[in-house]
């Protein structure tokens, strides 16, 4: 999902920016490098621990970008933020982050996602629960915070958390911009976007406002073939996106300020990033999909939130109120690959679907490769499509109240606050499939009630999954540092939560039967917790420039329920609820700055136990998922990320990180005794080692600024086996591999002319194509899919600042 970023100011990046003072004032002008101070590097204030403090300061493993750094590198969306953030995986297909190898598909997200105080993250109440991630315009600045952090932000944060900080209204000065961008992808569409944002008093220091409205499209490369008529739609899978944010500052009195803001946002996916592996050619740039349905993604967020702050000499007391609601539907997944390679099944057994003998065998077994390699294989049948659909929905109210020390160098720091967070989600999935009484024909001689227990429903769906869940949280939390000595200083965190969950779940539908007198379920269920989670820390500011430190943190995820599943298809009784899952980490890190501060290094080693993990158990007779808990885990690594101002006109980045996470004993599956869902050491899906690395050198035109940057990204390939990939286990598949190792090369340069700015860039620039993310759609079809880097794209961008 992409960024808008705002101008880049060259001498400003290799300068750092103060981020605190940005909110509320223009940006200066960008002093020439000879004038920086010998080139030292500054550095950027973050709110990782809810109060201001420079970056260097933070007992955290925290990556912070401002939006000038974000359009240094060319971040576009979080998928390009993650490359340069070690020890962060991003799933491009459900949006998904997972930070130090905490990663799962099932029940709430293992990472808070938080717009300013707000926390937006889903649950996972059915298939495809894309967790929406914000393409805010006008962004002031991005974190990202490593390991868990249950004490400030509480569940939805096992792992992390990623926080969108918005700009704030000045009540002094004006200051605006405007941004634009053309670009072409090899063998592709154009993409383009434009937007501008402007802002500042409205009655000095009484009143002021900041508004900003943009538009992208990213042009597709994947064209969409109809394996029908042949008849193609070429660069299927673009998208176009649309923020709007706005803000006011009101001042009544010295020390209270009190912030409205408005954020909104809407994507439309034509298509999803897929093609098809038999029918592409990816070295002469062919790239085709012909799944028979468009698999669109609609996605629709409205934010409105009220922040109150109130500052005395004493303590400072922070309220935010906010609404979050969300409208999502896409198409999930292919509803005709998935039913013609579930019926692909029954037709190669000989049975029908509800398990009796095909009454024409002959036939029943003529049929039962309805899958090939290049495609669809209904001889004499004609075209056929079913289509799924998903409904996600939030409706999310927050209210979090927080009182603290005002003073970040004092001796004693404290923070307390109370959190209320009321959830309402709604999840169908359906598959709408007019066609199926004729299918049924034509596979078994079969009517459909003879074949299904039922015909279709009145609308045409055969199957229909219809979830309501309700989450709420009440939460107070504590954080308190004490300096026990000048460079010495102890923190300690604790919240205490109850949390609840309840859910109804409607199953309809010829392929979701409850049991064999055709009787659709409807059934619900709730969960209550009190989790307890505690924070210790201790920091060593051995020198004005060096700081260790060493952090034990706990992390949660709040339990739930789940529908049952159909006893006819799915073949027995599975479990209906699952607790919290939980993590502890441990954590020892440094932060220096050496030779006069031109040379900046973050580093950090950790440990994180994860038990009782919150899994989507997948059941192959029927192809449906179920949650639960079952297995642990552990997670070790290291990162290191840092900055070398070489001269004044040389800037060097690096950003490496090692995760290994692996399961920590054998996973055994709750519903069927001996079967192993994972083995011991089997491996959660993460990529072990990244590197990134960047240079930028300045120059001068005449009397103009001038640059050029590279940037290399490298992400390792994974040589453990996840359980797929492991013979030991149920959910082995013999056709899947893990991805290979990447490489992604960009290359930027331009011209600062007072306040315009020009820039030409060209992302992966040697066109690398890896076969990502292989697929299919169970281990007997041998039609797969795959993803892979947008190709080539060279583009101009403009910006002028006032």
């Amino acid at each position: 999902m992409p960024f808008a970023r705002p101008s880049l100011i060259l001498s400003l990046a290799l300068l750092g920016v103060d981020v605190a003072a940005a909110q509320t004032a223009p940006p200066p002008a960008p002093p020439p490098p000879s004038q920086t101070a010998g080139g030292q590097l500054e550095e950027i204030t973050v709110t990782a621990t809810r109060r201001a403090e420079p970056l260097s300061k933070v007992a955290e493993s925290v990556s912070a970008f401002d939006a000038i750094k974000m359009e240094v590198q060319g971040v576009k969306s979080f998928a390009d933020l993650a490359k340069f953030t070690p020890g962060v995986d991003f799933d491009k297909d459900s949006n998904a982050i997972s930070i130090r190898g905490v990663k799962s598909n099932a029940g709430s997200a293992t990472t808070g996602v938080y717009i300013d105080d707000t926390p937006i993250q889903l649950r996972a109440l059915g298939l495809n629960a894309n967790s929406s991630l914000p393409a805010v315009f006008d962004l002031d600045r991005v974190e990202v915070l490593r390991g868990p952090q249950g004490t400030l932000f509480g569940a939805g944060s096992e792992g992390g958390t990623v926080r969108y900080i918005t700009p704030q209204p000045s009540l002094t000065d004006y200051s605006g911009f405007a941004h634009a961008e053309l670009a072409g992808t090899e063998d592709g569409g154009m993409s383009y976007e434009a937007g501008g944002a402007v802002g500042g008093p409205i009655v000095e220091d009484l009143l002021g406002f900041r508004v900003s409205a943009w538009g992208r499209h990213d042009g597709g490369w994947i064209d969409k073939v109809n394996p029908y008529d042949g008849t193609s739609d070429d660069d299927d899978n673009r998208t176009a996106t649309y923020v709007v944010h706005a803000a006011l500052a009101y001042k009544p009195i010295d020390g209270l300020t009190i912030t409205p803001s408005y954020n909104f946002e809407q994507r439309s996916q034509n298509n999803y990033n897929q093609y098809w592996v038999t029918l592409s050619d990816p070295n002469d740039g062919r790239w085709i999909d012909s799944t028979p349905e468009t698999m669109a993604d609609y996605d629709r967020f409205d934010l409105g939130s009220v922040k109150i702050e109130y500052d005395t000499d004493d303590y400072q007391v922070i309220s935010n109120t906010s609404y979050f609601t969300r409208d999502e539907r896409l198409n999930g997944y292919s509803g005709t690959l998935y039913d013609l390679s579930y019926f692909q099944q029954l037709t190669s057994g000989g049975i029908d679907p509800q398990g009796a003998p095909c009454v024409n065998l002959t036939n029943c077994l003529s049929h039962s490769v309805l899958l090939s390699p290049g495609g669809i294989n209904l001889p004499g049948f004609g075209p056929y499509v079913a289509i799924n659909y998903i409904t996600n929905t939030q409706r999310n109210l927050t209210q979090e109240i927080r009182i603290q020390s005002p003073d970040s160098d004092a001796r004693l720091t404290w923070t307390a606050g109370v959190f209320y967070d009321s959830n309402s989600q709604r999840s169908t999935e359906e598959i709408n499939d007019p066609q199926l009484p004729a299918l049924s024909e034509y596979l078994w001689n079969e009517d459909i009630v003879t074949a299904w227990g039922m015909p279709l429903l009145p609308n045409g769906d055969d199957y229909i999954n219809d979830t309501v869940g309700n989450d709420m949280q009440i939460a107070v939390f504590g954080d308190a540092s004490y300096k026990i000595l000048d460079d010495v200083k102890l923190e300690v965190g604790l919240r205490f939560a109850y949390t609840h969950f309840d859910f109804h779940n409607l199953n309809n539908g010829s392929q979701d039967l409850l049991d064999s007198n055709g009787v659709p379920a409807q059934e619900g269920g709730s969960k209550d917790e009190r989790p307890v989670t505690p924070k210790f820390s201790g920091t060593w500011q051995f020198t004005p420039d060096d700081m260790v430190y060493a952090t034990i943190a706990k992390g949660y995820r709040i339990g739930g329920a789940s529908p049952p599943l159909p006893v006819v298809a799915c073949g027995g009784v599975f479990p209906t609820s699952y607790d919290s899952d939980t993590t502890w980490s441990y954590e020892i890190g440094t932060k220096d700055r050496f030779f006069d501060r031109k040379v900046q290094i973050s580093a950090s080693a950790y440990y994180v136990e994860w038990s009782n993990i919150q899994q989507a158990v997948y059941v192959p007779q029927c192809g449906i998922q179920y949650t639960t808990n079952v297995g642990n885990a552990i997670s070790e690594g290291f990162d290191v990320d840092g900055q070398w101002q070489i001269d004044p006109s040389f800037r060097f980045e690096f950003a490496f990180g090692y995760t290994d996470a692996k399961y920590d004993g054998d996973a055994m599956d709750p519903a069927s005794p001996g079967q192993f869902l994972a083995r011991n050491g089997d491996s959660l899906d993460v990529v072990p080692w990244t590197v990134t690395l960047g240079g930028q050198y300045n120059f001068n035109v005449g009397d103009d600024d001038a640059f050029i940057r590279a940037d290399w990204e490298y992400a390792s390939r994974r040589h453990r086996a996840t359980p797929a990939e492991d013979p030991g286990t149920e959910y082995f598949d013999a056709g899947l591999r893990p991805d290979p190792a990447t490489n992604f090369v960009s290359l930027r340069t331009g011209i600062i002319m007072d306040s315009l700015e020009m820039n030409l860039f060209v992302d992966n620039l040697f066109d690398s194509h890896p076969q990502l993310s292989l697929a299919h759609q169970d281990e007997f079809t041998r039609l797969y899919t795959a993803e892979t880097f947008r190709p080539r794209t060279i583009g101009v961008t403009a910006s002028y600042r006032w």
